[in-house]
């Protein structure tokens, strides 16, 4: 099979992904926007913004309610 026998779409070559640019001013000021708080004005209402101290109680807990949830 040669070239000439696929089709057109199929003929073109994909190019590689454009690499990421370094992280520049864009990434500065995301930063700033979530120091200032302005991350938490997107999220709803109900969505913690402290959460509960990591203590074996709590990893107990959760890995009975991820078994519960596995069945």
């Amino acid at each position: 099979m040669s070239v000439t026998d696929l089709p057109p779409s199929r003929r073109t070559m994909v190019s590689p992904a454009p690499e990421p640019s370094p992280p520049g001013d864009d990434l500065a000021a995301l930063y700033k926007l979530i120091q200032a708080g302005g991350f938490w004005r997107l999220a709803p209402d109900w969505v913690p913004r402290t959460y509960a101290e990591p203590t074996k109680e709590l990893a107990d807990r959760v890995r009975h309610g991820l078994r519960r949830l596995g069945g």
